[in-house]
């Protein structure tokens, strides 16, 4: 066993559910007709306008972007704990943890939110999947600030908006 196991073991649970690692919106023909027409006029645009690199670029992307958005969300474990947060097999500290928050704004969003004291993912979204907010609050409030009034950003509610 390594030293992130036997501290998982020894950790305390005081809360813990399961939820998707993410939300998967549905997307119909429709929808990936617009995207497509999009992206081919950009692709036309730029290839007019002799721009073959971003004419590249954009094709990649959406490549990349559809081969990544058609894998369905994993079931993860979600616990806090009385030393910090386990999203699957990675553990937050309480004292990397800058501040919390919760978004709770039923069937659109659940989400818990952190922010972390990393450059490299300074903002982690886990959904609480019909888990109660309150308990939640009740135990997180204790540990590290609550960013109070927080809501979900501009890119966070366009990408709800249009399914991406």
């Amino acid at each position: 066993m390594n030293d992130l196991e036997i501290a998982e073991n020894q950790d305390p649970v005081l809360l813990a559910w399961q939820a998707p690692e993410f939300i998967s919106h549905p997307r119909g023909k429709l929808w990936y007709t617009v995207v497509g027409l999009l992206t081919a006029g950009i692709v036309v645009y730029s290839l007019i306008t002799q721009s073959v690199t971003t004419a590249i670029v954009f094709l990649l992307l959406a490549t990349v972007y559809v081969l990544t958005r058609n894998q369905k969300p994993r079931t993860i474990d979600i616990k806090i704990t009385q030393l910090g947060i386990w999203v699957h097999r990675t553990f937050y500290p309480y004292n990397m943890i800058r501040s919390f928050w919760v978004v709770y704004t039923p069937p659109f969003v659940q989400t818990l939110n952190l922010e972390i004291a990393k450059k490299s993912l300074p903002h982690v979204a886990i959904q609480l999947n019909g888990q109660e907010p309150v308990p939640i609050h009740e135990i997180l409030s204790k540990k590290i600030p609550e960013a109070e009034g927080r809501e979900e950003s501009l890119m966070e509610i366009v990408t709800r908006l249009f399914r991406l």
